[in-house]
């Protein structure tokens, strides 16, 4: 006889803490295949208006290979009529002593190929999108409004307890709850930080001149200034600024805060206003000790964090998720468990090295970049200056920033999930 004050067990194949954008992503990918998966997500239901109510006014730009995974996962055609196109990557490098100007330095798409770097998508759109795409999935089921409140060990797996009062096991455990991730926290692995004393502020801007698909990032001592091509002559603005000078600017009314903005916008865009909310995101970067433990595996922030640098936050995040799902739908077509170590330790073994690497570029390049030294202000423009004049270095640049140096995924190159 069943107790009726006990908790509602739900048995999953695979659980996932976290409803960002990476594990929305990995529940859309599993839905696919038909695995049984629950997704846990603090965030409330959808917003109707992707700018206006979203709590998120941040955007991303997703290069070719997370577009394929997004497509694998059946999500990427309700992105498309808000996505634009980035065609050209530009680098500012502002005067200093002797110089009277600024330089810049151009990484062109089409000198590598026919198509952009990628497509600029507001992350509160990439949420909608896949939150309607998990409802369409059968095998998924979504929680919003739902946190983790406990985390336990049992011989098949994690049972985990839900603020809605239910309880779940599953054969797999997937953390994707952020930085400080409570269930990487739970599970007793351990990670490394370190804060920067930098700020991120965020806004979406519309404009009068167009912005002909073109990504510019200056260099401030603060740190970079960057106008992201939203559709029309709208641009997304990630303003990397001394944290208590963005406290500051953030506390400013509106007409007040698009002075400031536009003294660093320097008239490229014509006239500028502001729509939709402000944000501000302190900046710090992370490094877990292992990505997986028994019958656990850890993705995205939960894992790895970096400095707005080069578009390669939640890029990188998606070759997370793109190398555990496919060894989970493999795994899943051959009958077996999907928590077993063996996979989990294949998985870290294969993210490692790509997160080492794309962490300590971006750590090196935004202590690089963000600071008021002469000496280092000269290395920049001679480092710019030799990719402006050198076509090969410059096409090295760019292949790189597009690709893992140990291969791409299979769900990143347009293969499709196999049930």
């Amino acid at each position: 006889m069943t107790d009726q004050n006990s908790p509602v067990m739900l048995a999953n194949q695979v659980q996932i803490i976290g409803g960002g954008l990476a594990g929305l992503s990995l529940a859309a990918a599993l839905g696919a295949a038909d695995i049984k998966t629950l997704l846990v997500d603090l965030e409330p239901p959808l917003p109707e208006d992707p700018y206006q109510d979203a709590k998120d006014n941040r955007t991303t730009a997703l290069i070719q290979n997370s577009i394929n995974l997004l497509n694998a996962c059946g999500a990427w055609a309700g992105c498309e009529e808000y996505a634009t196109a980035l065609s050209v990557m530009r680098i500012v490098n502002l005067p200093r002593g002797k110089q009277k100007y600024p330089s810049s330095t151009d990484f062109d798409s089409r000198e590598i190929n026919d198509s952009p770097f990628g497509f600029n998508v507001p992350n509160a759109v990439l949420r909608r999108v896949l939150c309607t795409r998990l409802s369409e999935l059968p095998s998924v089921t979504h929680l919003t409004s739902t946190k983790m409140e406990t985390l336990e060990s049992s011989e098949n797996g994690y049972i985990l307890g839900l603020s809605n009062g239910q309880q779940s096991i599953a054969e797999l455990t997937v953390g994707a709850d952020g930085k400080n991730s409570p269930s990487r926290k739970a599970i007793g692995i351990k990670s490394m930080s370190w804060p920067y004393p930098q700020t991120a502020i965020t806004c979406y801007i519309e404009h009068s001149k167009p912005h002909q698909n073109i990504s510019t990032e200056t260099h401030y001592p603060a740190g970079p200034f960057t106008l992201v091509p939203m559709m029309g002559k709208r641009s997304s603005i990630v303003w990397v600024e001394e944290t208590a000078l963005a406290k500051k600017l953030l506390a400013q009314d509106d007409e007040s805060f698009t002075k400031a903005l536009k003294e660093k916008i320097k008239g490229r865009l014509g006239t500028v206003k502001l729509f939709g909310k402000r944000g501000g995101f302190p900046i710090s970067a992370m490094l877990s000790n292992s990505f997986h433990d028994q019958r656990f595996a850890l993705i995205a922030e939960a894992a790895h964090a970096l400095p707005p640098i080069a578009a390669q936050g939640l890029n990188l995040s998606l070759r997370d998720v793109a190398v555990l799902a496919e060894l989970l739908i493999d795994q899943n077509n051959k009958r077996s468990d999907l928590g077993d170590i063996q996979l989990l330790e294949d998985y870290d073994r294969a993210r490692h090295f790509d997160v080492f690497t794309r962490l300590a570029a971006a750590d090196g390049l935004n202590r690089f970049a963000s600071n008021d030294s002469a000496i280092l202000h000269k290395v920049r423009d001679l480092g710019l200056s030799a990719v402006r004049n050198f076509a090969p270095l410059r096409h090295f640049m760019m292949k790189s920033g597009m690709t893992s140096p140990l291969g791409t995924p299979s769900l990143m190159t347009g293969k499709e999930i196999k049930k």
